[in-house]
C-alpha cells in the first residue's frame, strides 16, 4: 500500500514537472488571426504600392501564405467593400442563399435611411417577406434567426431616430440624386443601367398642319388617329439601345397585312398608350433577353399606375423614380427622345418633298412610320445618350464627346428645303419646335378613379374599341399590291448589290449583304 502511494506521488510529481517545463517553453502554436475586410483592403493597397510582403505580414501578424491568399481573392474583397454589401468590420465573406432578396432588402433599408425613415425589426421582416414574394421565393419565411443573421452580415444596428431629425425639411430630388441614385450606380456597371420613357408621336403630322394641332386635345378627335406611343430606352454608357416598343390603336392595321416580322415590338389599344398589362409583358420580354445574356440590370422607370411591380423578374431590377421627382432626372428626356424625333421629322419631310417634286400623292402608313423610326433610332449616337445621362445626374466617365446629333448629316435645314420647294410652312417654326409639338400628350393610362373619361378609356383593350382600318391608314381601303415573288426579290437584291459595290462601303455592310443573300437562299421557291 505504501509502495502504491509512493508510485502515485511520483507520477504526480512527473506531471507537475512536465507542466512546469511546458509553461516555461515559448508558445509556438498561435491561434490564426482573422482580419476584417477593411484591414484586407489596407493590405492589398500596401502590396500594390510596392511595400515588401514580409514587412506587411509582420505588421498585421499574419503568415506569408495568408497574405498570398488575400491577394488571390483580391477581386472578391474589393467587390464586397466597394458595393457596401458587407459591413467593413466584418471578417468573413460568407454569402446568403437568397442573394437577390438580401440585395433588394439592403437597398430598401439604405433608401429608408436616406429619407430619415426609422426602420425596426418587424418592418424589416415584413419587407423581407414582401420582396421574397415578388422575387418568386415562395418557400421563404423571415424568421428571427434569419433576420439576426442578416443584420450581422451587413452590420445593421437599429437606433432610435433623433427627435429633431424628423422636423428637418428634405428636398426629395436632392435626397434621391445624392443618396439613393449612387447606391444603384455603385451596384451596377454603366452598361447594365437603363432608363426607359414613353413619348407620344403624331406620326403623320406635317409642318403644314402643325398650327391646326396647337390648342387641341389629342384624346378622341381628328388628330388622334395619327398618334402612337413610343417606349424609348438605352443604357448609361450608350452601348445598347433597347428595341423600340410602338403602341398603336389597331392590333391588325391594314398596312400590316402579309407582314410577319417588324423591326420593333408592337402593341395596341384604343388610346394608343401604355397600360399595366403592356408594361408587364414588355418587362418579361426584356427579362428573357437579359437572362439569355446572363446579365443583371436595373431599369429606371416613372412611378405611374401603368408601371406596376412585375413579379418573378430574374435579370431585371425595376427602380421607380419618386412621383415628385423633376423630369430633369429622366435621362431619355435630356436629349435622346429629342434627337430621335428630330431625325424622324427630317425623314418625314424628305418623303413629303419627294412626293411634291414627283407630283405624286403623299401617303405614309403606320408601317412606313415603324420602318422610319427603326432607321432613325439606329442613328441616335452614343454621345447623345451618354450626354443625356450626365445631364440627368447619372455618374459617367468624362470623355471628349462629339456634338449633339440633332441634325442630319450635312446640316441641311429641312424647313428651308420645304420652303424652297414651294411648300407652305408656318413662319417662324423651327425643326426643334416641330419635333416637340406632341411631347406633352398623355402616354400612360391613368388610375381608374382619376376621371370618368379615364374609366371609359380603360376599355382600351376591347377589340370593339380599336380604330377601323380606314381610320388607321388615312382613307378608304385599297387592294394591297401583290407580294413580290422570291425571284423578283433575288433580282432586286442583285441590283442593290451592284449599286452598293459601285461605292466604298464598310465591311459591316458587306456582311449584311451576305446575310441577306444567305437568307434568300434558305427560302423555298414561291
Amino acid at each position: 500500500m505504501a509502495g502504491s502511494e509512493e508510485s502515485a506521488a511520483a507520477v504526480q510529481a512527473e506531471v507537475a514537472e512536465a507542466a512546469g517545463a511546458a509553461s516555461s517553453l515559448p508558445a509556438t502554436v498561435k491561434k490564426k488571426k482573422s482580419l476584417s475586410i477593411e484591414e484586407k483592403i489596407d493590405i492589398i493597397n500596401a502590396v500594390e504600392s510596392g511595400k515588401k510582403k514580409a514587412e506587411i505580414a509582420a505588421e498585421y501578424g499574419i503568415k506569408k501564405n495568408s497574405l498570398s491568399s488575400i491577394m488571390k481573392n483580391k477581386d472578391k474583397v474589393l467587390e464586397a467593400f466597394e458595393s457596401l454589401r458587407f459591413d467593413p468590420k466584418r471578417k468573413r465573406l460568407r454569402t446568403a442563399f437568397y442573394t437577390d432578396l438580401e440585395e433588394a432588402l439592403m437597398r430598401w433599408y439604405r433608401i429608408a435611411q436616406c429619407l430619415n425613415v426609422p426602420v425596426n425589426g418587424p418592418m424589416l421582416r415584413l419587407k423581407a417577406n414582401d420582396f421574397a414574394q415578388k422575387l418568386g421565393h415562395n418557400d421563404f419565411k423571415c424568421s428571427n434567426g434569419w433576420l439576426d443573421r442578416f443584420k450581422s452580415r451587413y452590420g445593421l444596428v437599429f437606433r432610435a431616430q433623433p427627435a429633431e431629425a424628423s422636423g428637418i425639411p428634405v428636398d426629395p430630388s436632392t435626397v434621391w440624386s445624392q443618396n439613393v441614385l449612387p447606391y444603384y450606380l455603385n451596384d451596377y456597371h454603366p452598361k447594365n443601367v437603363f432608363n426607359i420613357k414613353e413619348t407620344a408621336l403624331l406620326y403623320r403630322m406635317l409642318p403644314t398642319n402643325t398650327f391646326a394641332f396647337k390648342g387641341e386635345t389629342c384624346s378622341v378627335g381628328k388628330l388622334c388617329k395619327d398618334r402612337i406611343t413610343l417606349v424609348v430606352g438605352a443604357n448609361m454608357d450608350g452601348s445598347e439601345k433597347l428595341p423600340l416598343l410602338v403602341i398603336g390603336k389597331n392590333r391588325n392595321p391594314h398596312c400590316f397585312r402579309g407582314v410577319k416580322s417588324l423591326p420593333v415590338y408592337y402593341e395596341a389599344n384604343r388610346m394608343a398608350w401604355m397600360t399595366s398589362d403592356i408594361f408587364e409583358q414588355w418587362m418579361q420580354k426584356l427579362d428573357e433577353i437579359f437572362q439569355a445574356q446572363q446579365r443583371r440590370v436595373v431599369i429606371f422607370v416613372d412611378s405611374f399606375p401603368a408601371h406596376p411591380e412585375v413579379k418573378s423578374l430574374k435579370s431585371i431590377e425595376l427602380a421607380f423614380f419618386p412621383s415628385c421627382l423633376s423630369a430633369k432626372y429622366i435621362a431619355m428626356k435630356q436629349g435622346v427622345i429629342k434627337s430621335l424625333k428630330i431625325k424622324y421629322r427630317h425623314c418625314l419631310i424628305k418623303k413629303f418633298l419627294n412626293s411634291v417634286e414627283s407630283s405624286k400623292e403623299f401617303t405614309f402608313s403606320l408601317l412606313d412610320a415603324v420602318d422610319t423610326l427603326h432607321l432613325c433610332w439606329r442613328t441616335v449616337t452614343t454621345e447623345t445618350i451618354v450626354r443625356s445621362y450626365e445631364e440627368a445626374g447619372f455618374r459617367s466617365q468624362k470623355e471628349e464627346r462629339g456634338p449633339a446629333d440633332g441634325q442630319t448629316a450635312g446640316g441641311l435645314d429641312p424647313v428651308a428645303q420645304a420652303v424652297g420647294a414651294g411648300v407652305e410652312f408656318p413662319e417662324g417654326l423651327s425643326i426643334e419646335e416641330y419635333a416637340a409639338l406632341d411631347e406633352d400628350l398623355e402616354t400612360c393610362e391613368a388610375a381608374a378613379d382619376d376621371s370618368s373619361e379615364g374609366t371609359e378609356e380603360s376599355k382600351a383593350d376591347e377589340p370593339g374599341f380599336y380604330s377601323s382600318d380606314e381610320e388607321e391608314d388615312g382613307g378608304a381601303l385599297e387592294t394591297p399590291p401583290p407580294l413580290p415573288s422570291k425571284n423578283e426579290a433575288v433580282i432586286a437584291l442583285d441590283t442593290l448589290k451592284k449599286f452598293l459595290r459601285s461605292h466604298e462601303i464598310k465591311d459591316e455592310l458587306q456582311n449584311s449583304l451576305a446575310d441577306l443573300e444567305n437568307f434568300m437562299n434558305s427560302l423555298s421557291p414561291t
